[in-house]
């Protein structure tokens, strides 16, 4: 049997919805509940540990399966056990992962019977899974509340295998540096034999400097016996004291600790334990209605079905009309075969008259927002969304926003923001069912930095069709946009586009900038014939002051949504480790690296995918000096990177034919 006939059968054989996954406590039994299975073919379901590979297999019936504990506490020590059908077909059998149906919660709840601990996850494929270990203690929260500037606890333990604790504490740690702030707890014996009770303050005066902003720490229920040695530390567990039934729920107490500041006990997601999070109440909020988004999004995917003419954009988190997202949208708009779909766009910029056609708008923070996300099938985005959760039915067209230049996802080693945010990217990747890659050497990072083994649509990108325009519509629309910038027509423009800096932060997710180039020389030697452009990253803070004197001269265009309509009318690109330039060399026009910082970028912040002093289609300058010399000899420096500038242009932009929005939307926008 050929693999392409394999993996056929064992999708229309094994096809399955896990509907509800629930311990019967008093028959001991594991149950699982499924829907829309296919009973053409004979199927068992198949539990694995992990580890060691040991495995029971157990009948269906009826749609539903029942495992006694005592079994599953047999397969493993302290390990993950894995859940599969098996399908049997014409004397051979074929094997599935059991997927985790996003309606489901993931858990964790303890057996006493077997005296063991059983987490039920759903893995980053998007699988079930449960992890089971030995425990000696079941713990149960009673009570939080606050206390002045304080957070009160009490909550109960019961001792499952006569360790006999003698002191409970609290213990926090945080996440990033590891450090740990204890609390003794009262600990008393309960009514009945080998069951305890607790209670404490928890102060924050005692975090000290320790508690940074957006810092956050994980609660641990720790108990010592008579000798003083610790016989159980595991996280706070808070499924007993809530059933989190919307995601906002997860926020239970807030203490404010000044007008700008406040610190939050909450409930993680997935393993629902105690943890504390110190942060400025404009963030706090934020995330706040992100929750509460969340809940919007599950009720309305529950109740409403998904509406196939629907299509959602996004572009950098809402904040532009802008990227690849643009480019495919109006590509739709201009298709008959589209003008009965419903278009919705995340914006809150400050130009939403100038996004044509008649789309719904609406706003990251709003409610419609999530509601809209929920129900349209099709949704584009060339960053992330805030949701994790995919319907069946719907189709994500990751666009992407750049060849890469820099390292990404797991192919960084230096620990730092980009890293924190791999494992989201990662989790976000597993939803694409479409990424664009605008030449073969981004398909390949693609694969390998995000772990991604679907369909990569190696099209060139959509905003790059711009640059392959007629040539007289080219004019007229550099000179449209130059008369909107009020930019001079016969002034030459130089646009400098830097990144941002990884080691930068100011503070979550804020950074600073500064230009490191003497501007009132840049003025005296290029302010007849030259406007500096610049657009900084939408990471960087705008913090620039632009003097009187040079209000002629630099045009700051940082919030101008398209950074594509900036390319056209740039004679010259100025940037450093950004991927801007891979789009721009399809211009043919020149282009300078300002890499003021390049040793310390390329050796400890994220590293290059490329050599930059033998590979790009330009000069590397290191001050500010060699950098104004490189524009006023712009013509010398053209002719000497000739030869390397056609070969990066075959390598990165030769599949650019102008059409590659068309494409996409012949490919993922099926009639």
């Amino acid at each position: 049997m050929n693999t392409k006939m394999r993996n056929f059968l064992k999708k229309i054989s094994l096809k399955h919805t896990l509907k509800n996954i629930i311990i019967d406590d008093e028959n001991h039994l594991l149950k699982l509940f499924f829907k829309d299975l296919n009973f053409l073919f004979k199927k068992e379901l198949l539990v694995r540990d992990r580890s060691s590979g040991r495995r029971i297999h157990i009948p269906l019936k009826n749609n539903t399966c029942f495992i006694p504990l005592q079994e599953l506490s047999e397969l493993t020590d302290d390990g993950n056990l894995d859940f599969y059908f098996i399908g049997y077909i014409a004397g051979r059998s074929l094997k599935k992962r059991i997927a985790f149906n996003t309606n489901l919660k993931q858990a964790q709840f303890i057996d006493e019977s077997t005296k063991r601990e059983y987490k039920i996850r759903k893995t980053v494929k998007n699988n079930l899974t449960i992890h089971s270990t030995k425990t000696s203690f079941k713990q149960k929260v009673q009570e939080l509340k606050v206390i002045g500037n304080n957070f009160y606890l009490n909550g109960s333990i019961e001792d499952l295998d006569n360790k006999k604790p003698e002191s409970a504490e609290i213990i926090f740690k945080r996440r990033d540096t590891n450090k740990f702030v204890g609390f003794t707890l009262e600990f008393n014996k309960g009514m009945a034999k080998g069951r305890f009770n607790y209670s404490g303050i928890v102060y924050l005066d005692k975090f000290n400097s320790a508690l940074v902003v957006n810092s956050r720490w994980d609660a641990f229920l720790q108990l010592r016996n008579i000798k003083n040695e610790v016989v159980y530390r595991k996280p706070i567990n808070l499924q007993s004291y809530s059933d989190f039934k919307n995601e906002e729920d997860r926020f239970l107490l807030n203490i404010p600790n000044t007008d700008e500041f406040l610190t939050s006990l909450y409930a993680t997601m997935g393993l629902n334990s105690l943890a504390l999070w110190y942060t400025d109440k404009i963030q706090f909020d934020k995330t706040y209605q992100i929750a509460k988004g969340k809940t919007v999004f599950n009720e309305t995917a529950d109740n409403e079905p998904l509406d196939n003419k629907m299509v959602f954009f996004e572009s950098f988190f809402g904040k532009n009309y802008s990227g690849n997202p643009k480019y495919v949208y109006e590509e739709l708009i201009g298709n008959p075969n589209f003008k009965d779909y419903t278009f919705v766009w995340s914006y809150s910029g400050l130009n939403p008259d100038d996004i044509p056609g008649s789309p719904v708008i609406v706003s990251r923070e709003s409610e419609d927002y999530y509601r809209y996300l929920a129900k349209a099938k099709y949704w584009v985005s060339n960053i992330i969304f805030p949701v994790k959760r995919k319907r069946e039915g719907n189709v994500y067209l990751q666009t992407w926003h750049g060849t890469p230049l820099k390292k990404l996802g797991f192919d960084i080693d230096i620990e730092g923001p980009e890293t924190l945010a791999r494992e989201n990217f990662y989790i976000e990747s597993r939803n694409w069912d479409y990424l664009i890659a605008a030449n073969k050497y981004s398909s390949e990072i693609f694969e390998r930095a995000f772990k991604y083994n679907k369909e990569i649509l190696e099209y060139g990108y959509p905003a790059n069709d711009l640059f392959y325009q007629e040539k007289n519509e080219i004019i007229q629309t550099t000179e449209e946009i130059k008369a909107k910038l009020g930019i001079p027509s016969n002034k030459k423009v130089v646009l400098y586009a830097p990144t941002w800096r990884d080691d930068e932060m100011a503070g979550s997710w804020e950074h600073t900038f500064e230009l490191k180039f003497d501007i009132d020389n840049f003025y005296n030697k290029l302010g007849d014939d030259y406007v500096l452009v610049l657009r900084m990253h939408h990471l960087v803070g705008d913090a620039l002051v632009i003097k009187d004197e040079h209000q002629s001269f630099i045009y700051d265009c940082s919030k101008y949504d398209d950074i594509q309509e900036l390319y056209l009318i740039a004679d010259l690109l100025i940037t450093d480790y950004s991927s801007v330039f891979f789009d721009y060399v399809n211009s043919k026009k020149p282009v300078l690296f300002y890499a003021y910082d390049y040793e310390k970028y390329k050796d400890n912040i994220r590293g290059f995918y490329l050599d930059m002093e033998e590979e790009l289609p330009g000069p590397v300058l290191k001050n500010g000096q060699e950098l104004l010399d490189a524009i006023l000899n712009i013509e010398e420096v053209k002719e000497k990177y000739h030869e390397r500038y056609l070969t990066f242009y075959e390598k990165f932009c030769s599949i650019e034919d102008g059409n590659a929005s068309k494409k996409v939307i012949e490919k993922v926008f099926k009639q």
